[in-house]
């Protein structure tokens, strides 16, 4: 399940920039980590990362909702 897997704040990451497809997300984000700082982009890099590693089907299956950190 993706909440193992991600953590919140790169379930945020991935919510804001979600795609159609897996490639869609991870090239999103990719073409915004140079805009970020330094946290956010080490954050955005696990994140990609994390995605990689996801079969497509993983993917589409999984629900990238933003949450608040106080839904722990």
């Amino acid at each position: 399940m993706i909440i193992g897997i991600f953590t919140i704040e790169e379930i945020n990451l991935v919510a804001m920039y979600l795609g159609g497809t897996r490639t869609d997300t991870i090239m999103q984000i990719a073409a915004a980590v140079p805009y970020m700082d330094t946290e956010m982009q080490s954050i955005a890099n696990s994140a990609i990362r994390k995605l990689i590693t996801l079969e497509e089907s993983e993917y589409t299956e999984s629900s990238f909702i933003p949450a608040d950190e106080t839904d722990e």
